[in-house]
């Protein structure tokens, strides 16, 4: 059961310290809207449990953040080219209650900033699109941009030590063998209508669903994500159950209904999805699948 605003505003004003374990238990569930950019920050690490550290690291940040370069003409082109790429996923849906104009000038600059400055921050990374499509629920949830940036990074290192244990590629083939397995109705009709995997689970996994998903959602998701006990893990079995959820509706449509309705998601009860994941997973592991 969710926690509400005022339990976490409880837990958040604590003088000292950050109770951290109970921070993550009662996030596990979601995070109110008002207390998520806060929560977030503590639980990728950029905000410090010492309350004595908070405004030093702070304000550590904040410079550390102004002094990266932020200029790259190369990178600034494929952003701008991408956005509508970006906001065509992010088209208007009707349960979708932040909007954001991801054309505005002011949203241009900042996502321009912030991902150039993490490619200057890490020399050996080149932009790609799954990065802006990373990045887009942190614009949507937090307002500075530094918070935004550190936030970012930290949640771009969790993945990359997430695919550290198992590669894109072998998370893409574990999620198709999982489908034929548990939606083996479903996996032959998409095979029927020749739907191909990298036209929509390659996004699906690789981006967490953040492009696919209502916003609401996708941010109720990540609540999850970085506080629930499989954390990244739990993703493949997200998308397992949302299938599961959809299966009606995509059984009645055919080749190009399906491509839309896999890239455009409807909003859907996100808590009663990650039940059903770890259902999934429950189920999985006592056939000795995992």
């Amino acid at each position: 059961m969710a926690c509400t605003e005022e339990e976490f505003t409880e837990l958040l004003s604590g003088e000292v310290f950050i109770d951290m374990d109970k921070l993550i238990a009662i996030s596990r569930h979601g995070i109110p809207d008002k207390v998520r950019p806060e929560v977030w920050k503590y639980l990728l690490g950029i905000s410090k449990t010492d309350k004595s550290e908070e405004e030093r690291v702070k304000k550590q940040q904040q410079q550390e953040y102004k002094e990266i370069d932020k200029n790259d003409s190369e990178t600034t082109k494929k952003i701008r080219a991408h956005l509508k790429r970006y906001q065509n996923f992010n088209r208007d849906k009707s349960d979708t209650r932040i909007k954001i104009d991801w054309q505005s000038v002011e949203i241009r600059n900042k996502i321009e900033n912030i991902i150039i400055s993490y490619n200057n921050y890490n020399n050996d990374i080149e932009y790609s699109f799954g990065m802006l499509a990373i990045l887009g629920p942190f614009i949507s949830t937090l307002q500075t941009e530094s918070d935004i940036f550190f936030c970012f990074a930290a949640m771009m290192k969790k993945i990359e030590e997430n695919l550290q244990n198992e590669s894109l590629t072998l998370k893409l083939s574990r999620f198709i063998m999982y489908f034929r397995s548990v939606l083996p109705e479903l996996f032959s009709h998409f095979e029927e209508e020749e739907i191909n995997s990298n036209d929509w689970a390659t996004s699906w996994i690789q981006n967490y669903l953040s492009c696919e998903l209502p916003i609401e959602c996708t941010l109720r998701l990540w609540d999850t994500y970085l506080s629930g006990r499989l954390g990244l893990d739990l993703h493949v079995y997200v998308c397992l159950a949302i299938l599961t959820n959809f299966s009606e509706e995509l059984l009645e449509l055919e080749h190009s209904e399906i491509l839309s309705f896999l890239q455009h998601l409807p909003g859907i009860d996100i808590d009663q999805i990650i039940a059903q994941a770890y259902n999934i997973f429950d189920d999985i592991r006592a056939n000795n699948e995992l």
